[in-house]
């Protein structure tokens, strides 16, 4: 069985229901799951994540434009791409590896929420199998404005122009929507945290 972690990103315990929605929608596509949060990960040395097949990086209450919350993540941005195991950001964590290396996050000028329609621009291993148009779920205020080097978009929206990326070598990839948040109707983001867990989460 495939070991995952998922880290929390979020501040305060407002948010908990979040974070356990996502951790238990992993547990049912067949991993074993350990969870860690954004504060004690840094305090981690990189080598023992090799033990892990895949990181999941949740969403996050916090705004990387605000001072304050951004402060609380510094040593985070600092340990991310210290980071070999295959990751994947959701929503702030998304963000949150993009600023890890050297991109940039901005706000979006309104609350983008509800499920919205994403253009496909690349099938790699995290999109494959999808239509060229899917719905996902969103709720954000900030976007990732500018993509780090070494990432390139694979996806894009009417109202998010860099909806998901990937890393042109590494396992990493980032999207700004809620994959662990699909229904019935609208099941996309299912197939994407499978893609993640079946096709790009192995261990090194």
């Amino acid at each position: 069985m495939k070991q995952i972690l998922v880290v929390n990103l979020f501040l305060g315990p407002k948010r908990k229901l979040s974070f356990n929605k996502l951790v238990t929608r992993v547990k049912t596509l067949g991993v074993e799951v350990s969870i860690s949060d954004h504060a004690r990960l840094p305090d981690l040395d990189p080598s023992q994540l090799t033990s892990y097949d895949g990181i999941i990086l949740s969403g996050t209450e916090a705004l990387f434009t605000r001072t304050a919350d951004r402060k609380e993540f510094e040593n985070l941005f600092a340990f991310l791409p210290k980071i070999e195991t295959p990751t994947l950001g959701i929503c702030g964590g998304h963000q949150a590896l993009a600023i890890a290396y050297g991109g940039e996050v901005a706000k979006s000028g309104h609350h983008v929420d509800g499920f919205r329609t994403v253009e496909l621009e690349d099938k790699d291993h995290l999109l494959a199998g999808l239509p060229a148009k899917i719905r996902v779920m969103q709720s954000h205020y900030e976007v990732v404005k500018r993509l780090p080097p070494g990432f390139v978009r694979i996806a894009r929206s009417k109202d998010t122009k860099n909806e998901a990326m990937k890393h042109e070598q590494k396992p990493l990839y980032g999207v700004q929507f809620h994959p662990e948040r699909w229904n019935e109707e609208n099941l996309a983001g299912k197939r994407i945290l499978e893609n993640f867990i079946e096709k790009i989460a192995t261990k090194l």
